[in-house]
């Protein structure tokens, strides 16, 4: 669902329609509009509108290291800890970063060690979607939909742990001057 769009990306619905209804049959709202966008717009428009919402926007990128530590020194430490997970667990990034959300949701079910996929989830990935969540300024983006679907999973998955979430410093939010509307 996160992935650059392209012509079979629709080959999918089935599956994740599959997935979301096997967690939470309410979740599947957010699903049926993004695959009615899929069907109804063509792949270009599909592709502006992903590079619209997670390459313009800072905080709705998809990058989770990014998203919690920004160009700080920690975010190159979890990216080097990521890219070794991946190799142990043979799962391949592509071109993406280690800390590429799709990247990431695909690492998951590969990870043999149940704690580390407990303490990446709880503590970081779903800290990490809430920020996205909350950076999006409109609800009428289909992709804040799936992202709180992934979120809702991730919960139901983890819903207590052992582990401590990631605490996000209070940032100061600069007023927007500009009164252009984005469609996002």
């Amino acid at each position: 669902m996160f992935r650059y769009p392209s012509e079979d990306l629709r080959k999918h619905t089935h599956e994740w329609r599959n997935v979301i209804l096997k967690y939470d049959p309410e979740l599947a709202g957010d699903l049926v509009l993004f695959i009615a966008h899929l069907n109804k717009k063509k792949t270009e428009y599909q592709q502006e509108y992903f590079v619209s919402t997670f390459y313009v926007q800072p905080l709705c990128c998809l990058d989770i290291g990014y998203v919690l530590f920004g160009e700080d020194y920690r975010r190159g430490q979890f990216m080097a800890n990521l890219k070794m997970e991946h190799r142990l667990a043979g799962n391949d990034c592509g071109t993406e970063l280690p800390d590429h959300l799709p990247v990431l949701l695909t690492l998951l079910p590969k990870l043999s060690d149940a704690d580390f996929a407990e303490e990446l989830v709880f503590s970081l990935m779903v800290p990490a979607l809430n920020e996205i969540i909350a950076g999006f300024k409109a609800d009428n983006n289909h992709y804040k939909g799936l992202l709180r679907i992934v979120k809702s999973i991730m919960e139901k998955d983890f819903p207590d742990s052992k582990f401590e979430r990631f605490q996000f410093k209070k940032r100061i939010v600069k007023k927007q001057t500009t009164t252009e509307k984005m469609p996002y």
